[in-house]
């Protein structure tokens, strides 16, 4: 087994994600398993521009606990490949542990964007590896004029809760 090798800029991060986690989980007045455990959000080259946002969320539900970290680390190796692509406006991982559910949300500045991430060498090696061990995979997808992290991240996961669909996609109106 490969060891894993978690980047010691998260884990010096990790007081100041748990505590602000928790202090929006307890706002929320969710059930504990609720509880969502975010990374800090790594802007793209179209951070600074203005909407509307194409939001993407993308969910696994690892059969084995023990595929957990090794999915965070490679969602978080991602992250750091769409942040070279123009129309990313920036991504970041998130955990439910309570759930066993873990994923990514990145926002762009348009479809190519998304398109030019999800056709990456390592993007399309990641799906297929863990699509062939029958890892349960979902993803939400929608335009929005806003973009606040915590809203999206809320919103996303609210329409995976809502819909059984393996993809969600929220037609613009």
């Amino acid at each position: 087994m490969e060891p894993i090798h978690v980047p010691w800029t998260d884990v010096g991060n990790a007081p100041r994600l748990l505590l602000r986690s928790w202090q929006q989980h307890r706002t929320s007045r969710a059930p504990l398993a609720s509880l969502v455990l975010q990374t800090v959000w790594k802007p793209g080259p179209a951070a600074q521009d203005g909407g509307p946002f194409l939001i993407s969320l993308t969910q696994f539900t690892p059969r084995w606990i023990t595929d957990m970290l090794t999915i965070w680390r490679t969602a978080d190796e991602l992250g750091d490949q769409l942040r070279q692509i123009g129309g990313a406006v920036g991504v970041m991982t998130y955990v439910q542990p309570g759930r066993r559910r873990l994923g990514s949300m990145s926002v762009w500045a348009d479809e190519e964007g998304l398109a030019q991430f999800m056709a990456l060498p390592d993007h399309v090696e990641t799906m297929h590896r863990y699509r062939s061990r029958g890892l349960p995979l979902r993803s939400a997808k929608w335009w929005s004029e806003d973009f606040q992290i915590g809203s999206a991240l809320t919103e996303g996961l609210r329409l995976l809760e809502r819909h059984q669909e393996r993809r969600v996609i929220v037609a613009t109106s």
